[in-house]
């Protein structure tokens, strides 16, 4: 897609919203039942949309959708911030083909929300998965193995501070933020060399081991030598 493109597609993404905002206000002027809105929508990516295991860029690429393709979106959520071709947006939408894509790069005829929330997404289960193991001493030292677990995975990295280096190699560490998004990896650099990580659970505060001598949850930063967060490559 070009630069002179962009602007007709924004328009077109307005004149949609525009007809059906008068559409719902028509119908429920007569009494009549508003239109669901459609979860579909027309990837517009040259090169085709990579589809992420989550919604952010940190997330392990499992897949593609071919520019103008059509796909069924199952429900959004918001990760990472992405310039898509209509300006920033934190919208992913989780494909019903399974994976997440930016839906900076999806036309759905609005730069809203068009599917229902994702109430049982990756982070949700991972946050929960901490929360149902609360006061738990089974994973004391083993903070990685908990953070990969917590996602459904084992034997990725052999400590948090590989997670970490890894993380910066990639470009995707937040050095010192401590706006950590729900589902976020955070790190500190304490018990060396292995460091440690929790997760996020987007309110300020974190779920992992070691608090207080088991898993529980914290305000950020609560350890010495905050490193920051990113989003798990698992």
């Amino acid at each position: 897609m070009t630069l002179l493109e962009r602007p007709r597609t924004g328009t077109r993404r307005w004149l949609a919203r525009t007809a059906l905002a008068l559409l719902v206000t028509t119908a429920t002027t007569l009494g009549l039942a508003a239109p669901a809105l459609a979860a579909t929508g027309t990837v517009q990516a040259a090169g085709g949309l990579n589809v992420r295991s989550g919604p952010g860029t940190g997330y392990s690429v499992v897949g593609s959708v071919a520019d103008g393709a059509s796909v069924s979106i199952a429900c959004q959520t918001t990760g990472d911030w992405v310039n898509g071709n209509w300006g920033a947006t934190n919208i992913w939408d989780r494909l019903s083909s399974g994976g997440y894509v930016s839906d900076g790069f999806v036309y759905t005829g609005s730069n809203g929300q068009v599917a229902p929330s994702c109430s049982n997404s990756r982070a949700d289960n991972a946050v929960a998965w901490y929360e149902a193991r609360l006061g738990s001493t089974a994973y004391e030292g083993y903070c990685e193995m908990a953070a990969e677990n917590a996602y459904g995975r084992t034997g990725i990295y052999a400590s948090a501070m590989a997670d970490w280096n890894d993380a910066v190699a990639r470009g995707t560490a937040h050095r010192g933020d401590l706006n950590a998004p729900r589902g976020a990896l955070v790190f500190w650099n304490i018990s060396a060399p292995y460091g440690h990580v929790g997760i996020s659970r987007g309110d300020g505060t974190f779920v992992a081991t070691s608090v207080n001598g088991r898993i529980g949850s914290a305000w950020l930063p609560y350890y010495a030598n905050y490193l920051g967060w990113s989003w798990p490559n698992f």
